[in-house]
């Protein structure tokens, strides 16, 4: 990966500061002294140069660098950011490495500067040739695309509704995200969150679906439209952030939403740096009155195992499962997953539910609550408002207007 795209990598899970004038006084900063990162006293980010000049954070949260993106080589460590301080006025050759990435030879000079009236630390890359290479990969161009849309207004929010068989009634909405680009080529979900995972976008991501979701949500409470609960995905990656909970139950606050109207969905995650950070925002969020749900179960993050280590209201059947029914081995996994949540007090949501047949056989198993295109596919907010109110209003069960 050439020195253009690890700039741009860093440029997205870098900060700007809450103070729009700083800016300003960063771009002109670059311009004096060729700012490569800028440090603030807490050893936080709050500048990252790019090729194509400073890229801000669009909602202009607070991030740390990424601890694995620097190497001493010679003591065969990874080089934390804070360690600049300690050399500041001395040179310092370090690799710069992004996973699945070849690392780049880099040198840098850590100096004292000051802005505003405040210190900060700049660590000036040297060896500036480097900076002459221009070439990007596919997801790298792809990747600076959905951060300009996200920006841009061009990313969506879809609500689907989850079915109570049981009481014919709306158990609650799934939130999800939506892209399409200026052209009006639709992005698909399986491969624009992967890729935020991949490029430490996704905390940013979930937390503008959460923002997003919770201004619709009061929008319609004005409106005298109230739902049950609304779940929310959080892919386990974003549980990196050490401030996960504090910026989610701000969000909530912000909008004067209540935490018992938003479950948290936990899905699954190419990675998590450190399982005692996550499993203690969970349970932040638990204690604060949010709804935890892992997504996917039986794989990845969501198995057996984290119903142990952490508090958990329902659990979601992977939609893989659902898929391959009525084949024996997929009937009896489903059937083991029910019987154990019921004996926990949990709820168990069947999604990915397609067809009658597939209703039929998890009605048969002991399923309740369901989730699919069986029902309804993912709607935009106001034909979902349309959705809703026609039942509502009409008392006709949610499996009639199929």
């Amino acid at each position: 990966m050439q020195l253009s795209a690890c700039s741009k990598f860093l440029g997205r899970i870098l900060i700007n500061t809450n103070r729009t004038d700083f800016a300003a006084d960063w771009l002109a900063l670059q311009e004096t002294i060729r700012c490569f990162i800028v440090l603030d006293r807490n050893d936080s980010v709050v500048f990252c140069n790019a090729m194509a000049g400073a890229t801000y954070s669009p909602s202009h949260n607070r991030y740390f660098l990424s601890l694995d993106c620097f190497w001493l080589e010679s003591e065969q460590r990874i080089f934390h950011p804070s360690e600049f301080r300690q050399l500041s006025g001395q040179q310092v050759d370090l690799l710069f490495k992004v996973k699945n990435h070849a690392p780049i030879e880099l040198r840098f000079l850590p100096e004292e500067i000051e802005i505003s009236g405040n210190q900060y630390l700049n660590i000036k890359l040297l060896n500036e040739s480097l900076l002459t290479t221009h070439n990007t990969t596919p997801s790298v161009t792809l990747m600076d695309e959905l951060v300009s849309d996200l920006a841009a207004g061009r990313l969506f929010v879809h609500y689907q509704p989850q079915y109570d068989a049981e009481n014919e009634t709306l158990f609650g909405v799934e939130a999800l995200v939506r892209w399409i680009r200026q052209d009006g080529e639709q992005i698909p979900p399986d491969t624009f969150i992967p890729l935020a995972e991949s490029y430490n976008f996704i905390a940013e991501l979930d937390l503008w679906v959460l923002d997003h979701v919770c201004q619709q949500l009061a929008y319609w409470e004005s409106k005298g439209i109230e739902l049950p609960v609304t779940a929310v995905n959080f892919s386990a990656s974003s549980f990196n952030d050490v401030y996960l909970s504090e910026k989610i139950l701000k969000t909530l606050k912000d909008n004067e939403v209540h935490p018992r109207n938003i479950t948290i969905e936990i899905t699954e995650s190419k990675e998590i740096n450190c399982y005692s950070q996550a499993e203690k925002t969970i349970f932040e969020l638990y204690n604060a009155g949010l709804k935890i749900s892992l997504d996917d179960f039986g794989i990845g993050f969501s198995n057996f195992n984290r119903l142990a280590q952490i508090p958990v209201s329902q659990l979601k059947l992977d939609r893989s499962f659902v898929l391959n029914l009525p084949k024996f081995i997929y009937t009896e996994i489903s059937k083991s997953i029910l019987s154990i949540a019921h004996n926990l007090s949990l709820a168990v949501i069947a999604e990915g539910v397609e067809n009658e047949q597939q209703l039929q056989i998890l009605q048969s198993l002991g399923y309740t609550i369901f989730q699919g295109y069986f029902f309804s596919k993912p709607l935009p907010a106001s034909d979902f408002e349309n959705w809703l109110t026609q039942h509502q209003h009409s008392n006709i069960p949610i499996d009639s207007l199929v």
